[in-house]
């Protein structure tokens, strides 16, 4: 049997039925409705009432107030829905019939624009996935500030390459435009490293009409070569244009992201370092963005965190970066003014947007002024600086005084939020406009007045007049007096306790009032609207105006904490050493409270000291140092200072870490595995400018395995990779590769020892330990003394049957020394003499050398 539906609800269901995957948000006055399974699901995600309504049969229905409905778009979003939303586009005292309906835009996670949805500090990235044979394009947009950018990946590791960009972007959406192949493995990651990022796949029929796109959208210079990464930008621009369905003029700008420029980083070292997102949470707490951070723009924010995400690999650019920080040291009063300065000034890129799609309001204009109107102040600042750095902000930053004056004088200071109720042109701006106000002003007098007279005529004093939305304006008389009530007056509406009248003099005057008022609320969005559109005509300019805002920003924040935390300037070279004198902790540094960080030195090159193996107790500060270092290599060329007493740096073109200790259960790898396919990884993509840390390899298999595992890892890195490399080890055998190759060096821990007790110094020191003290760490951490205690029986017990199979094995050793003749040439002392340098020993470890063996070789023929 078919189902006869309402007309209203036929519109519906047409409307729906193109927009089955989004839950959609049907305008009925001043409610927005959802019906069958979305008002089913929306009831149950919003915990808001499920109804229903008669629409030829009994429908279920929900609903939300409109000027409310940003709340309940941001729980659905953040629940990964996508919202469509239909509006009334026609009036409907216009309307013949039913209202005409349109859904005007799809909200989608990666397509938010309203301002109380988005993070202020962070970006909210759409991500498009286009792969064509072995070409893997990844094309992304925030539409909210109207940055763009892409990135072609080629090869056998080309999904690797893509997960790094991936952790830097951490989208909101990924939108798949063709098949994937490895699309399990990325899911895998998805699931595990973005984890609030929604899956999306884009049909399209016609991919020639989409790599159109870009060439309508960009300048050529900005273009891809490739029609591959053209195909992937343009399905980027189409879903952008199919979801938001607005003009997107304010994606003007593309960026190809070279890896070849920056300093890579990859996911698992950056979330082992906790750059951008600690360990514990995945927020910015407690990372080296927090500390880092005192920007006072939502822009700077944003580009500092890209910074540290993308650090520089030209010297030129990083001594530039330092010689800004540099000046602005040695003028605290200027960079102070302009610190303050900043303070004022608020989000542009996305006032832009919102203004570029139609979604501003008055208060957006007034935020954009006030943001505006402190640039000649910067600008001035600036003007009194000498590097290239900020001479170059100086020149790009305009102060756009005409916008400034525009805005003052149309736009009340205080205006409403809506633009459509009146209220927010100035009086003066407009003359018709100021006259109808002037109306609208003497109509409360008016209404005194006929209040006044209509009381000494009836002679009913507590006689009032009113007004709502409803029914206009009225006369109001309690019911005790309706016998004195004229008979002039005609009834309009009856309440419990009085009777509400209108008279022609007072219908007239409503006409009149009701007339200005409606003309005031048209010609104020008219002149609004107006005063939007001119402002779209200079959207370049004052991007670029925030663009350098956002630098100026940051390296404000820079030179901030490097004044108030005692950084100093590192020395770029391209010698490729690092060496650094009482580095610190950057993080770590500011988490003490009670006591002071253990500053510590770092020296590593490729002629002496290129692998560090670094021996001595768990909780003594090796996993610390070796993070350290590697922060203060990416601070140093993001072109910050660093906390040390003076460094050295040359710039890396990656860092890698292997730390800590974790299972990959979504795939069912164990902790043992997970750290091989990281070394796996470092080993395959690390080159000799590379600075690798490696914490503890192979402890989660047997010693002798983990023994050979860590040491064949060493000596491939010393024989193939050539990286700079520091290895943390308990395994202190390894300890004896620093006697056979001049490039690797042996430090530890220092610790003192008080009897029983053991303190740990937190120094790095030249040399290896010989003891891991993890019974004494065991206690304390807490273990029951009678744990403890029987840990300490054991281990004496241990060492003497270790003691005593060395000796047995030294015996068997001796006995078969004694029954083979003695020969010069196969003699250790041999081995020895050939592993002597002589040209860099000096004459008194000769003399030593010499003694040494000759004591060796009468041993080895029983004269001694």
């Amino acid at each position: 049997m078919t189902i006869k539906y309402t007309p209203m609800m036929e519109q519906y269901l047409e409307i729906k039925s193109q927009h089955e995957n989004e839950i959609l948000f049907f305008r009925m006055g001043d409610f927005y409705e959802m019906f069958f399974t979305d008002a089913e699901l929306a009831s149950r995600e919003l915990e808001i009432t499920l109804t229903a309504r008669d629409g030829g049969q009994r429908v279920p229905m929900c609903g939300i107030p409109y000027h409310a409905a940003d709340t309940y778009i941001a729980k659905l979003i953040s629940k990964g829905y996508k919202v469509a939303i239909c509006e009334q586009v026609e009036d409907p005292k216009q309307a013949k019939g039913i209202v005409k309906r349109e859904v005007i835009k799809i909200i989608t996670p990666g397509t938010i624009i309203a301002e109380n949805l988005l993070p202020d500090n962070n970006n909210n990235y759409l991500a498009v996935l286009y792969e064509e044979e072995e070409e893997l394009i990844l094309a992304a947009a925030d539409i909210s500030t109207g940055e763009c950018l892409w990135a072609t990946f080629l090869g056998s590791q080309r999904l690797t390459a893509l997960y790094d960009q991936l952790f830097r972007l951490m989208p909101t959406e990924l939108v798949l435009a063709s098949k994937i192949e490895s699309i399990e493995k990325l899911n895998t990651f998805i699931s595990n490293r973005i984890p609030h990022c929604t899956h999306t796949t884009l049909a399209i029929d016609n991919l020639k009409l989409v790599s159109d796109l870009p060439k309508q959208h960009f300048m050529t210079d900005d273009l891809p070569q490739e029609d591959v990464a053209l195909t992937a930008i343009g399905c980027l621009l189409y879903y952008l244009h199919q979801t938001v369905k607005t003009d997107l003029s304010h994606i003007n700008r593309l960026i190809n992201y070279n890896t070849f420029e920056y300093l890579t980083i990859d996911s698992t070292s950056m979330r082992n370092l906790e750059v951008t997102r600690n360990v514990r949470d995945g927020g910015k707490k407690d990372t080296l963005l927090y500390v880092l951070d005192d920007t006072k723009t939502a822009m700077g924010g944003r580009l500092l965190k890209k910074w540290l995400e993308y650090p520089l690999m030209n010297t030129t650019h990083i001594i530039q970066r330092q010689d800004s920080i540099a000046e602005l040291l040695e003028k605290p009063t200027l960079r102070q003014t302009i610190h303050e300065t900043l303070a004022n000034i608020y989000d542009l890129e996305r006032i832009l947007t919102r203004i570029e799609v139609g979604t501003a309001s008055a208060r957006d204009l007034v935020a954009l002024k006030s943001s505006l109107v402190v640039l000649p102040t910067i600008k001035e600042q600036l003007q009194k600086t000498n590097t290239i750095f900020l001479s170059n902000l100086h020149f790009y930053l305009h102060t756009h005084i005409d916008l400034v004056t525009l805005v003052d004088t149309a736009i009340v200071d205080n205006p409403p939020f809506s633009v459509r109720e009146g209220g927010l042109i100035k009086r003066g701006y407009d003359l018709e406009l100021d006259e109808l106000h002037t109306i609208a002003r003497d109509s409360k007098q008016f209404v005194q007045d006929i209040e006044t007279r209509e009381r000494e005529n009836t002679g009913i004093k507590s006689l009032k007049v009113g007004y709502n939305k409803v029914f206009g304006y009225y006369i109001e008389v309690t019911h005790s007096h309706t016998a004195s009530v004229p008979l002039s007056y005609v009834r309009k509406q009856t309440l419990a306790n009085a009777e509400r009248y209108i008279t022609p003099e007072l219908k007239e005057f409503e006409s009149k009032i009701l007339g200005a008022q409606e003309k005031i609320v048209t010609i104020e969005y008219h002149l609004f609207s107006k005063i939007r559109d001119h402002i779209k005509v200079y959207m370049k300019e004052i991007q670029e105006t925030a663009r350098q805002l956002a630098q100026l920003d940051v390296i404000i924040s820079l030179s901030e904490v490097a004044f108030r935390h005692n950084y100093i300037r590192p020395t770029i070279t391209q010698t490729r050493e690092i060496t650094i004198k009482d580095g610190r902790h950057p993080i770590v540094e500011r988490l003490l409270k009670r006591e002071l960080f253990v500053p510590n030195d770092s020296d590593l090159n490729h002629h002496s000291n290129e692998i560090m193996i670094i021996t001595g107790p768990n909780m003594a500060g090796k996993s610390t140092y070796m993070r350290q270092v590697a922060l203060l290599v990416l601070m140093a060329q993001i072109g910050s200072f660093i906390p040390a007493r003076e460094a050295i740096i040359s710039p890396v073109d990656r860092i890698f870490t292997r730390v800590g200790a974790s299972d990959d259960l979504s795939t069912g790898q164990s902790t043992f595995m997970v750290e091989m396919n990281e070394v796996a990884q470092i080993l395959k993509h690390a080159t000799s400018q590379s600075l690798i840390i490696l914490d503890e390899i192979g402890r989660g298999t047997s010693t002798f395995d983990g023994m050979s595992i860590a040491r064949a890892v060493i000596e491939y890195i010393k024989e193939r990779v050539k990286a700079k490399t520091l290895f943390a080890t308990h395994y202190h055998e390894l300890t004896e590769l620093a006697d056979n190759h001049k490039t690797v060096k042996n430090y530890s821990v220092a610790v003192k020892e008080r009897g029983s007790d053991v303190v740990f110094l937190r120094r790095i020191i030249p040399g290896g330990a010989d003891k891991s003290y993890g019974i004494h760490v065991a206690q304390l951490a807490g273990l029951p003394q009678k744990v403890i205690k029987r840990a300490q029986e054991l281990l004496v017990e241990l060492e003497q049957n270790h003691v005593q199979s060395q000796n047995l094995s030294l015996s068997v050793a001796e006995s078969a020394a004694a029954t083979t003749p003695m020969s010069l040439f196969t003699s250790s002392t041999v081995d020895e003499l050939l592993a002597i340098d002589i040209t860099t020993i000096t004459p008194i470890e000769a003399i030593n050398i010499l003694y040494q063996l000759q004591n060796q070789a009468k041993q080895e023929s029983g004269k001694l």
